[in-house]
């Protein structure tokens, strides 16, 4: 009898402890020396698919924080970064009197990102916000973020979201490839996506190992479009290359999403 309440005690504290989306169980809760994150699974096409989200200690007594969700996908051309989300993290903690949520995918899908499968990326984190919108946060301010061809992603979901459907506000983008640079180009010069936009804030960087002539190209036609519902800063990086430059453009984008 002793034995058969300690097993339905262990169970109950064990289902307390998990979060649900769609009759799916999150993982547990992993603790680091810094910081708390929690694994959860949510739904995408059908498919279930694990992220990670960071808790700040401020957390516990506000579900009314902005998220921060991070595009990491495994690196196809460089040295793969293993340490994005902890940089996002760093760039947040660099903010005074400020914390926000930090989602990611829990794994590094190996994906060589393309223009041509944008849709695809995008309904993955557009179902990712979803849920943490369920289940973690009552504040529907969201910043997309990410560097190289993820960063693509990124500039091309400002782009191609209108405000009927609008899911982020803010992005940050950071050495885009230049084949997304090129489908943005053409965009912006054809004026071929949704103007019906709310506020939104841009912070565009790049870095010596990226096409000079091609992010100056981008940053002039955007400059000189001047959209009204656009605030938008740009970084040139000429003294850092691509492997090094995502911890410094990430807090700089930071600071001016979230203070300038």
């Amino acid at each position: 009898m002793k034995a058969l309440f300690i097993l339905l005690f262990m169970a109950a504290i064990s289902g307390a402890c998990n979060k649900e989306s769609d009759n799916l169980n999150s993982n547990p809760s992993i603790y680091t020396d810094t910081f708390e994150t929690e694994s959860f699974t949510f739904l995408s096409n059908g498919d279930s698919t694990k992220g990670k989200i960071y808790l700040p200690t401020t957390y516990n007594s506000t579900i009314d924080l902005p998220t921060i969700f991070l595009i990491d996908f495994t690196e196809q051309h460089f040295a793969i970064a293993l340490d994005e989300f902890e940089k996002v993290i760093a760039g947040v903690e660099q903010i005074e009197d400020f914390d926000a949520l930090i989602v990611t995918l829990e794994e590094h899908l190996t994906i060589d990102a393309t223009p041509e499968d944008f849709q695809d990326y995008y309904e993955i984190f557009n179902n990712m916000t979803s849920y943490v919108d369920d289940s973690y946060t009552n504040n529907t301010s969201r910043t997309f973020i990410a560097r190289g061809s993820e960063a693509g992603i990124v500039m091309m979901t400002l782009f191609l979201e209108d405000s009927a459907s609008s899911v982020f506000d803010n992005f940050i983008v950071t050495d885009p490839a230049p084949s997304f640079m090129d489908a943005v180009i053409s965009m912006i010069e054809n004026d071929d996506f949704p103007q019906n936009k709310a506020d939104k804030k841009l912070h565009f960087s790049f870095s010596i190992s990226n096409d000079q002539e091609k992010c100056i190209e981008l940053i002039s036609l955007i400059n000189n479009a001047q959209y009204p519902w656009l605030q938008f800063e740009s970084i040139e990086y000429n003294d850092s290359d691509y492997e090094n430059t995502y911890p410094l453009a990430f807090a700089a984008g930071l600071t001016y999403i979230f203070v300038e």
